[in-house]
C-alpha cells in the first residue's frame, strides 16, 4: 500500500506570510471572532493577536487545531494550495456538520475527503483499553479519500507522536499519524503496542509468520525480533500517512 506524507515545514516564505490572511478570512467566512478561535484552539486572544501582527506561524499543534476549526487543511493555510476559501454559507454549514460525518461536502471540483478523528492520547505512551476509542475526541484531520482506498473510513484514526525513533522516515515528536485500525496487510509502517507501550515502528513479518522484526527509523534504536504468538505484542494498525509539521 502506498504512504501518503504530508510534509510541512514552517517558515517565512512569501506564501507563509500570509498563512493569517488566509485564517481571518476563513475565520470572518465563518462568522467567528479572533476571542472565539482562540477559545477553541485553547490560547489566549493576546496570543492570537500577537501572531497576526508580528506574522508568526504557530506551533503544529495549533495550526492542526485551526485548520480544523475552519475545516480546512494546514497545506492551504501555508502556501494557498488545496482547498478554496468557502463562502460564507458553505463555511457556516460545514462547522456546523464537521464533526456529525466522516465524509463532508467540499467545493466544486474539489476532491472528496474524509475527516479523521485524533484520539486523545499520544503514541509512545502506555496502552489503556480506551486507546483506540475516538469518543469525546474534538479533533479531527481532514486527508483526501484516496489515500485510503479499499479500506474502512471507518477504520481511520489519527494520533499525536513522541519520540525520535522513526525521524529516518521524516515522523517527529508533536506529529500526526493517520492509520487503520486492526488492518494487517504486508511489510510497513505500524501502530504496535510492544510489552504495554503504544509505538510506531516499521514492521517485517519473517517469509511463514513465525516471527516479527520490529524496526526504529533511527540508527540509535535496535532492532527487535519477537514470536508472531508473543502475547507482548499487539498490532493496533497500520499507517497510511502523516502531517509533519516542522518548526525551523
Amino acid at each position: 500500500m502506498l504512504i501518503a506524507v504530508f510534509y510541512v515545514k514552517l517558515g517565512y516564505t512569501i506564501g507563509m506570510i500570509e498563512f493569517w490572511i488566509r485564517v481571518e478570512g476563513l475565520r470572518k467566512a465563518s462568522n467567528l471572532t479572533r476571542k472565539e478561535l482562540s477559545k477553541i484552539i485553547a490560547v489566549s486572544p493576546k496570543t492570537v493577536d500577537n501572531w497576526v501582527a508580528r506574522n508568526i506561524i504557530p506551533a503544529g499543534d495549533k495550526c492542526l487545531s485551526i485548520s480544523n476549526t475552519l475545516t480546512t487543511s494546514i497545506e492551504f493555510l501555508l502556501t494557498g494550495n488545496g482547498l478554496a476559501l468557502p463562502d460564507e454559507d458553505c463555511a457556516r454549514n460545514n462547522l456546523m456538520h464537521r464533526q456529525s460525518s466522516n465524509q463532508i461536502t467540499l467545493q466544486k471540483n474539489e476532491e472528496p475527503t474524509f475527516l479523521v478523528p485524533i484520539i486523545p492520547h499520544i503514541i509512545s505512551t502506555k496502552l489503556d483499553k480506551d486507546f483506540l476509542s475516538s469518543m469525546g475526541t474534538d479533533n479531527y484531520v481532514r486527508i483526501l479519500q484516496r489515500m485510503v482506498k479499499g479500506i474502512d473510513p471507518e477504520r481511520l484514526i489519527a494520533a499525536i507522536v513522541k519520540g525520535d525513533s522513526m525521524t529516518g522516515v521524516q515522523i517527529f515528536s508533536g506529529d500526526v499519524v493517520i492509520f487503520a485500525r486492526e488492518y494487517l496487510d504486508e511489510n510497513g509502517l505500524y501502530v504496535v503496542s510492544l510489552r504495554g507501550e503504544v509505538l510506531v515502528k516499521r514492521i517485517e513479518f519473517e517469509r511463514i509468520h513465525t516471527q516479527v522484526v520490529i524496526i526504529s527509523e533511527n540508527k540509535n534504536y535496535r532492532a527487535i525480533t519477537v514470536d508472531a504468538n508473543d502475547e507482548g505484542v499487539q498490532i493496533l494498525g497500520k499507517v497510511i500517512g502523516w502531517i509533519h509539521c516542522q518548526m525551523h
